[in-house]
């Protein structure tokens, strides 16, 4: 149905019954309303009051950079019952929140950070090339997926948390097991939650529980842990002598930042500026920072598992990546481990970041869609007759990306797009380009994993060759987060002397 038939207003309650039912029956309808878009253009109508759009004049610029609040969809990212900067629904709060913690994921400070550096150093260095030479040595075939939501989770929380209070799940393979399959629980049963909170809650007065109780006892389970790591840093910064950025630890950065940014909002007059006044300020940084964890482990370790699907698939291309990474000074060889090249020089090469961005275009990890709500005022988007107040708007990742005349042969992957293209055609494939969302609201941690996602990938094809032994289900899910539809993904590594 065409967005421009919008006579059709429902009892809210029974709308959101209804479009619900259609979300649970297509997943997140990632590839529905994609299709969608191609059959009827770049507005579409979902159900009474809800629509979908593609496009980025009059649809992305209006509704994400013209501050249209959040819906309730977003009350399920919540932790411990506290809101947090991404669950939060209106743009005042959640832009304090954001100031509190933009300086420290900006990229001047990312590549200008001692303690960024040698947690990098660390992580590549003392665990992850070492574990994964000794499957190399042994000829043993190792499943990635699992083993990148480790390297992602110990990059994350070492920025967090200060590295001697990370999660150090490359090498705690049983605690990451353990971790990953509360994590994997929860998500299986969000919908409930996520699109009908309210006839979710009456149901559980009268007993009636849509979503298990073992799901509510895993998400205990890694608040209970979130919890630990914060405790962890908070003694660390107490006692600061321990932390003296070499061997063994470095700085719980954005733990500490949170922290005492709190402390300072007290003191604001402007209410909008005091952040979650009427809770305790633990339980806010909590929920805060189990949301980047999160968000960080989650995504960049979907988008590892599938640079690596891509390369692997690729010998030619490892060769040539191998070629441009060797340029680098020092190099990222295993025998060079004392040091790393510099964040600048890793940022910079070409093909590299070719790669990384063709992989977030093609395998987006979160191609679902992002609700906004409409304005009190009526507002036109994308052409339409003025919608009314109330009326829930989204755009997803997977259908701007599939936009042929922006980029020919959508689902192709093909990272020679983003080195062949003019500079014109660049502007406008990264107008298109929503791998981070967009507006006030867009991704806060997207320097962090772009920097990450470089310096894992750059260092281990520098050392290694990879070959696949088993990518059946690599089929990313139809789903808000999008991994490989079986779960793993199997490669063989083999050391480059």
């Amino acid at each position: 149905m065409s967005a421009k038939d919008t006579s059709v207003v429902q009892e809210p309650g029974l709308e959101r019954l209804e479009s619900a039912v259609h979300r649970e029956g297509e997943m997140d309808r990632s590839t529905g309303d994609g299709h969608a878009h191609l059959r009827y253009g770049p507005i579409v109508r979902l159900g009474p009051k809800e629509v979908s759009i593609n496009c980025v004049d009059g649809g992305l610029r209006t509704v994400y950079a013209g501050g249209f609040e959040k819906p309730y969809f977003y009350d399920q990212f919540r932790n411990y019952g506290v809101e947090n900067m991404f669950s939060t629904k209106e743009s005042k709060p959640h832009a304090a929140r954001k100031r509190m913690l933009s300086n420290v994921y900006s990229k001047t400070f990312l590549q200008s950070s001692k303690e960024a550096h040698e947690l990098t150093r660390l992580i590549l260095f003392d665990r992850l090339l070492p574990t994964l030479d000794g499957f190399a040595a042994k000829g043993s075939p190792v499943e990635v997926y699992d083993l990148n939501y480790a390297t992602t989770m110990d990059f994350v929380s070492s920025y967090l948390f200060g590295l001697s209070n990370d999660s150090n799940f490359i090498q705690d393979e049983e605690m990451r097991k353990r971790f990953l399959s509360w994590y994997w629980k929860r998500s299986e049963h969000s919908f409930w939650v996520q699109e009908i909170p309210r006839i979710t809650q009456i149901f559980q007065s009268m007993g009636i529980n849509f979503v298990p109780q073992w799901v509510h006892a895993a998400n205990a389970e890694i608040e209970a842990w979130a919890f630990r790591l914060c405790k962890a840093a908070e003694q660390a910064i107490n006692a600061a002598s321990e932390y003296t950025g070499k061997a063994h630890g470095t700085h719980p950065i954005v733990y500490s930042q949170l922290r005492d940014s709190l402390k300072k909002s007290r003191t604001k007059s402007d209410p909008s500026e005091k952040v979650g006044v009427s809770t305790n300020d633990d339980t806010l940084v909590a929920s805060e920072l189990l949301d980047h964890v999160a968000a960080g482990m989650d995504t960049s370790g979907i988008t590892l598992t599938y640079i690596f699907w891509e390369l692997s698939r690729n010998p030619e291309l490892q060769a040539t990546l191998r070629k441009e990474l060797l340029t680098l000074s020092p190099t990222l060889k295993m025998k060079n481990k004392s040091t790393i090249p510099s964040t600048r020089s890793v940022d910079s090469l070409p093909l590299l970041h070719a790669i990384v961005m063709e992989t977030l275009r093609r395998h987006t990890a979160i191609p679902g869609s992002q609700p906004r709500i409409t304005p009190s005022t009526p507002t036109s988007i994308a052409g339409s007759p003025p919608l009314p107040g109330g009326v829930r708007v989204s755009a997803q990742a997977y259908s701007l990306h599939r936009n042929e005349k922006v980029f020919p042969e959508p689902e192709e992957w093909r990272p020679e797009r983003w080195l062949d293209a003019d500079q014109g055609k660049k502007d406008e494939m990264l107008r298109w380009f929503w791998a981070f969302g967009s507006g006030g609201r867009m991704c806060v941690g997207s320097n962090f994993a772009m920097q990450e996602l470089k310096y894992v990938t750059a260092a281990i094809y520098t050392n290694f060759t990879t070959s696949i032994v088993d990518d059946s289900g690599i089929e990313q899910k139809d789903a808000y987060t999008a991994g490989p539809e079986d779960e793993q993904l199997i490669l063989k590594f083999a050391r480059i002397q």
